[in-house]
């Protein structure tokens, strides 16, 4: 006779005492099914299926629930493996935690017409489940209740991870008004679920990696979208009504590729990190007129979005919020927004226009790098300061990282007043080709390097009385640019800051200015005249090489030193002041300076370099040479009308003869 196992089954009746506890051989158990052990029929007088009643029983394939049954308790049937068909009774309105955890043969559930409640873990692992029927009356999912498992064999200590990785449908849910944490996260293969009209919560991580899903109807009463909640649903296509929703949590849409629309979102406030992050088929926002936070990578990624609504009231976008979406045309009015972070709207090939930001106080690093087809921006009434490469070059590269291109903002044409404005970063409108003019720039202190090279469109610069500091290249090459206004707080002139502006005819004041770097101004070809030099003490090599027309420099009785080559071929220069502080003037610095007739006084001066004065055919007086130690070749070759100014037995002396160059003594 084959051994006959004994099982212990945990049944409330309704008996006196409420449980009944029935120690039953399984051939002779009440309900047994055509002799076969493994299938049971629990007594019709049981009103509830106590905890633990069936944990683990791996022999047991087949169940039937009397209808008399209105609950399943926590474990009741946990770990049991094998079994595969449960009647499920019409009245249940409850099943526990972990009720089903791990029943990794059960294949279908019924409909439960009565079922109000799931609890947490209830189904985890149930990974033959293929779909529950219709649960109208249900309102609460408990937290993980299809959601993935970790079993341990308990001989050899392995851990397995087991989902419902075969669930495809889920019925009518109408009534649900709660849905727990990570309820269906990893259910891949499931399609589709039913309306949730009466949601008010999803928990986190609700639907995450539901790869399948394509449709999430209903959702009007739902007012938070939690962190996580869609997460991976590649094929979600369509979301319901979210006019409610107060707030979409960090990651809620991530990942969602089929996702084209968004409705409006007239209650939402915040928008959190990584929100819509890789959406990619996203196309359009609804109004957002209530937002006042878009956190970081909100909608990087989203490459097909185009427009979105209002978003009046957004104080805060993070960084990276709109990187990627190169599909964008236009961002409408931001008046309320704080600071612009860096790389906010980077790369967007497509965004012609951006709304006032009235309230902006900073546009950080790159924040507008390469957008290309940008032609405008409103006014900046408090902006403070404008961050590196703002609105300048962003690389391209291949798949496989290799370079392609710099793309930089070549439609920008115009900025409004900025007159709070202070800090104008490295390369902040570098190669903004287009750009004719920038409005009011009156409290401007730095203009960093390459800030406006190569606009070779700008014509004009408002006054700037405060700016201190004008870096190299800050103007390198505007070439259409025909004045600087009010420059009289600058204090140095990087090198190259002005080079190639051949239209830039006049430079006003100037009297705090106490350095002049190399090429500062080279071949400014127009440039006629530069104004009050009183403070300078140093001009370097090259600055005003090439500028042709310069016919005369302001007082530069401070100057120590001029740099090589610092006014070769400035033809039209017909004199230079008061030098009495100069101590070394460099090699070539003023070759070629074929008008120049008299320069100051020299006293000081203990270096020419060679090559100096070569070629200025009209200059008659260098003033007093009685400090010189050192004189290059050629100085003074080619200066046919100079008369030297030396004392007896002076080095100028023995130069002027052995160079055959007329002199005559000073007279103290």
């Amino acid at each position: 006779m084959e051994a006959k196992k004994l099982l212990t089954i945990a049944l409330t009746g309704l008996l006196a005492g409420g449980c009944l506890m029935v120690p039953a051989l399984a051939e002779d158990a009440d309900g047994q099914s055509g002799g076969n052990p493994a299938t049971y029929t629990i007594p019709a007088r049981v009103k509830r299926i106590e905890d633990y009643a069936f944990a683990g029983d791996t022999t047991l394939e087949r169940v039937k629930i009397p209808d008399g049954v209105t609950e399943i308790g926590d474990y009741a049937f946990s770990g049991c493996t094998n079994l595969q068909e449960i009647e499920l009774p019409d009245g249940l309105t409850k099943i526990g935690n972990h009720a089903f955890d791990g029943c990794t043969a059960l294949v279908r559930l019924g409909d439960m017409n009565q079922l109000e409640s799931i609890g947490e873990y209830a189904f985890s692992g149930c990974e033959a489940l293929e779909s529950i029927g219709d649960m109208p009356k249900l309102q609460t999912i408990g937290n993980y209740a299809f959601a993935e498992l970790t079993v341990t064999d308990e001989d050899s200590g392995t851990s397995t991870t087991v989902s419902c990785k075969s669930l495809k449908t889920v019925g009518n849910l109408d009534s649900v008004t709660r849905i727990g944490s990570e309820a269906f996260s990893g259910c891949r293969e499931l399609e589709s679920i039913g309306a949730l009209p009466n949601v008010t919560r999803i928990a986190f991580g609700a639907f995450q990696n539901c790869e399948k899903l394509k449709k999430v109807e209903g959702l009007e009463k739902l007012t938070v979208v939690n962190k996580n909640t869609f997460y991976g649903c590649k094929a979600l296509a369509s979301i319901g009504d979210l006019s409610g929703v107060t707030s979409i949590g960090n990651s809620a849409f991530r990942g969602c590729e089929a996702l084209a629309s968004i409705g409006e979102l007239p209650n939402v406030m915040n928008i959190d990190n990584s929100a819509f992050l890789g959406c990619s088929a996203l196309e359009n926002i609804g109004d957002m007129p209530n937002a006042t936070n878009i956190g970081n990578r909100a909608f990087l990624g989203c490459n097909s979005l185009v427009s979105i609504g209002d978003m009046s009231s957004v104080t805060n976008i993070g960084k990276y919020a709109f990187n990627g979406c190169n599909a964008l045309a236009s961002v409408g009015n931001l008046n309320s927004l704080m600071e612009i972070p860096g790389a906010l709207f980077a790369g967007l090939r497509n965004l012609v226009s951006v709304g006032d930001l009235n309230s902006a106080t900073n546009i950080g690093i790159r924040a507008f790098a390469g957008c290309s087809s940008l032609k405008s921006i409103g006014d900046l009434p408090n902006v403070i300061s404008i961050g590196y490469g703002a609105f300048s070059a962003l690389p391209t590269y291949d798949d496989d990282g290799n370079w392609i291109e710099d793309v930089y903002c070549v439609s920008l044409e115009k900025i409004g007043d900025m007159p709070k404005l202070e800090t104008i970063d490295s390369q902040a409108f570098y190669k903004c080709s287009l750009l004719v003019s920038v409005g009011d720039l009156s409290s401007v202190k730095s203009i960093g390097s390459n800030a406006f090279s190569e606009c070779k469109s700008l014509a004009t610069i408002g006054d700037m009385p405060k700016l201190e500091t004008i870096d190299s290249q800050a103007f390198y090459k505007c070439s259409l640019l025909v004045s600087v206004g009010d420059l009289s707080s600058v204090k140095s002139i990087g090198s190259n800051a002005f080079s190639e502006c051949k239209s830039l005819a006049t430079i006003g004041d100037m009297p705090k200015l106490e350095t002049i770097d190399s090429q500062a101004f080279y071949k400014c070809s127009l440039l006629v005249s530069v104004g009050d030099l009183s403070s300078v003490t140093s001009i370097g090599g090259w600055a005003f090489w090439g500028c042709s027309s310069l016919a005369s420099v302001g007082d530069l009785s401070n100057v120590t030193s001029i740099g090589e080559w610092a006014f070769r071929d400035c033809s039209a220069l017909t004199s230079v002041g008061d030098l009495s502080s100069v101590t070394s003037i460099g090699a070539s610095a003023f070759d070629g300076c074929s008008s120049l007739e008299s320069v100051g006084d020299l006293s000081s001066v203990t270096s020419i370099g060679e090559w100096a004065f070569y070629g200025c055919s009209a200059l008659t007086s260098v003033g007093d040479l009685r400090s010189v130690t050192e004189i290059g070749n050629y100085a003074f070759d080619a200066c046919s009308n100079l008369t030297l100014r030396v004392l007896p037995n002076s080095y100028a002396e023995n130069y002027a003869k052995s160079n055959k160059i007329p002199y005559t003594y000073i007279e103290d």
